[in-house]
């Protein structure tokens, strides 16, 4: 809860508590609690603003102000014990939604620098669009980057979770209400939530370029939900662009006011070939992105940036269907130098395994159990009754099964040759590798994340992320990505996670 309705809270208390004890406490004293409770009233929506959460806690404030300014007789015992239970049960209830709804903000990097970041608007003016019809729509893509800021940051305008323009807020809460299934004024809170960088800072001077990581989201979400992660290694001394994969997010806002929604087809019956076909655009999307770094630096596109970036190391990490695209642009692009993919499937496995560059995958706690039923399908074939739960033909659950064996089979590859890693980390779910779990711990309930606290799993990913990109794009060598550590001893490292013969 924020300051002042916590102190709201406070203070219709302790007018409950005049309301208790009338005899010991005289008409004046309760006066004064009670316009003191007014003014925190005031105060909050003036100072923090509405939000629907505390909606019970302002009734009950403006009631037990109005009861105890303007009551002109003695209250019954009955009445004034129904005003108390009710008032107890209306705060208790805004205190609750306060703390699992909680208006949220970032965790603050632990790097050394303060945090910038800026918006650019690129157009693939050799590209057509694939995912609309219009003849002559090139490719537009929206890509945030952030970066080591000069400024301290506590004087700069800090940058919302969420744009601050009140339609386009309103647009992308009704795009996430609809991807996780809840009315769009429920979401109306995250417009107070809070990052850490500052719009526009300069660029912090350095004596040397600055390594660059690219960061790929995952399937029908967007940039916005790896903001803390971007932030973090930005604090380190790494400059982060984040695309949105325009018509495979849950929403992109372009600068002249239009907004894209999700256009992309991956179906169940052409799930591969679909994901492949989109591999393909996404790819595309991350060459034209290091061709746009390239001009950057040179100073062909005018910015802060000219010189500033170090195009011998970037690295790239993905999650989910980001994660996989990671992967693909690590082998086939020879600028990139190493990633990481975030719990992604790989959707092409074939003639990969001689990538010759450091690779990082982290999974779940849940990947554990998929190789155990990997092993048990591999040796016994699934049944109709398991086919019909999964909602697969077995046809599409057989393909499924053999590129899973590749996948599995190319992983271990990887690490033998000394170029990969895999990690697994307890207690986490598929979106704990975004911000999605800072936002709620209510998001665990819908399996979204898993049972592992928000900000540990944020720390977790953080530090790994930060450890390998240290070591293969600064050259630190990394005790932590060695082996097991007691600081984590939530991340497992596997010795193979392929249990075959």
């Amino acid at each position: 809860m924020r300051l002042l309705e916590i102190l709201l809270v406070a203070s219709s208390v302790l007018v409950l508590m005049v309301l208790v004890f009338r005899n010991a406490i005289n008409r004046k004293t309760g006066a004064i609690a009670g316009i003191v409770c007014g003014l925190l009233l005031g105060a909050q929506l003036l100072f923090e603003e509405y939000r629907w959460q505390m909606i019970p806690a302002y009734s009950v404030a403006a009631l037990l102000l109005a009861f105890v300014l303007f009551r002109r007789r003695k209250v019954g015992n009955p009445l004034r014990y129904t005003i108390l239970a009710l008032s107890v049960v209306l705060l208790g209830v805004s205190v609750a939604l306060s703390v699992l709804l909680p208006v949220f903000h970032l965790p603050k990097p632990s790097g050394e620098f303060s945090v910038g970041t800026e918006t650019f608007h690129f157009i693939d003016s050799d590209r057509e669009e694939s995912f609309t019809e219009q003849k002559g729509d090139k490719r537009e893509l929206i890509v945030q980057v952030w970066y080591p800021a000069a400024e301290s940051g506590r004087s700069a305008e800090k940058n919302a979770v969420f744009p601050k323009d009140r339609g386009l807020f309103q647009a992308y809460m009704q795009a996430y209400s609809g991807y996780l299934g809840l009315p769009a004024p429920a979401l109306d809170y995250w417009k107070y939530s809070r990052a850490n960088a500052s719009i526009h800072a300069n660029l912090h001077p350095a004596d040397n370029p600055y390594p660059v990581v690219l960061l790929s989201h995952g399937m029908g979400v967007g940039r916005i939900l790896h903001t803390s992660q971007a932030e973090h290694l930005a604090s380190h001394g790494y400059i982060v662009f984040a695309v949105d994969h325009t018509y495979s997010t849950v929403m992109t806002a372009f600068p002249d006011g239009r907004m894209t929604g999700f256009l992309t087809e991956q179906s169940q019956e052409r799930l591969f070939e679909d994901s492949r076909a989109i591999l393909d655009v996404w790819n595309k999307d991350t060459a034209f992105i290091v061709d746009q770094l390239e001009k950057l630096h040179s100073g062909a596109i005018a910015s802060k940036f000219k010189g500033m970036l170090d195009m011998d190391n970037i690295g790239m990490m993905g999650h989910s269907f980001g994660g996989a695209a990671a992967f693909e642009a690590v082998y086939s692009n020879p600028r990139i130098k190493a990633g990481v993919n975030m719990d992604g499937t790989l959707f092409i496995t074939e003639n990969r395994d001689a990538m010759q560059k450091p690779f990082m995958f982290m999974k779940t706690e849940e990947f554990t159990n998929i190789n155990e039923k990997q092993a048990k399908y591999r040796k016994t074939p699934a049944t109709d009754a398991e086919l019909k739960e999964l909602r697969l033909t077995r046809e599409q659950f057989d393909n499924i099964l053999a590129n899973r064996e590749l996948e599995l089979k190319l992983m271990d590859r990887l690490s033998q040759q000394g170029q990969g890693r895999t990690i697994y980390i307890k207690g986490t779910g598929h979106y704990n590798f975004t911000d999605l779990q800072l936002y709620s711990p209510l998001i665990g309930l819908t399996g979204m994340t898993g049972s592992i606290n928000g900000a540990r799993g944020a720390e977790i990913v953080n530090r790994y992320l930060l450890e390998f990109f240290n070591q293969h794009l600064r050259g630190t060598e990394s005790k932590l990505l060695a082996g097991p550590n007691v600081d984590f001893p939530e991340v497992k490292y596997p010795n193979s996670v392929y249990q075959g013969e």
